[in-house]
């Protein structure tokens, strides 16, 4: 019995039309669904909240380095006000700071060799028209995830990191 081509076209048709959408739903929605997870757990938006140091039970981001201190700032912009953002660079040792958007890409990264002795700026939205005194971080997305981190080179200077970390500040404008 010869094979009806034409009569398996249709079902060809609907699974790549399927495929495509499952692909594209995933690749899209995907990351905002990690980035909402992350977010809940990581405390009040808008509000800096320092880490207790990642050891093998306890995680608080992904692949933490036990070397490092974290601290993170979920940030919502939809309330129309930046969000401002300052920290002290501890000197001596590594340090950067990294805003990402709520699909989870990195829309900015400052380390201790560019940032100098501390960092002031402000999140605003992608359409943001103020002219402000400050350096201004861009965010395609209202929601979104500040994150600090600092080498513990030393564990003799822990407190004294510690300290400095403590003093970052995150809140509207």
């Amino acid at each position: 019995m010869p094979v009806n081509a034409r009569g398996w076209l249709p079902y060809i048709v609907i699974a790549l039309v399927a495929a495509v959408a499952v692909h594209l739903g995933t690749v899209w929605y995907l990351p905002h669904l990690v980035m909402d997870k992350a977010m809940t757990q990581m405390g009040a938006v808008n509000t800096i909240h320092h880490g207790l140091r990642a050891t093998a039970g306890k995680r608080g981001v992904v692949r933490p380095s036990p070397d490092l201190l974290y601290s993170v700032c979920p940030y919502d912009l939809s309330s129309g006000a930046p969000l401002h953002v300052t920290a002290p660079v501890p000197p001596g040792t590594y340090w950067s700071v990294s805003v990402f958007d709520d699909a989870t890409n990195n829309v900015f990264v400052l380390n201790d060799t560019h940032a100098g002795r501390a960092v002031d700026f402000l999140i605003v939205p992608m359409n943001w028209q103020k002219p402000m005194p400050y350096r201004v971080v861009r965010s395609p997305s209202d929601k979104g995830l500040v994150v600090f981190r600092t080498l513990v080179n030393d564990e003799t200077n822990l407190a004294a990191i510690d300290k400095a970390r403590r003093k970052a500040k995150c809140a509207p404008l």
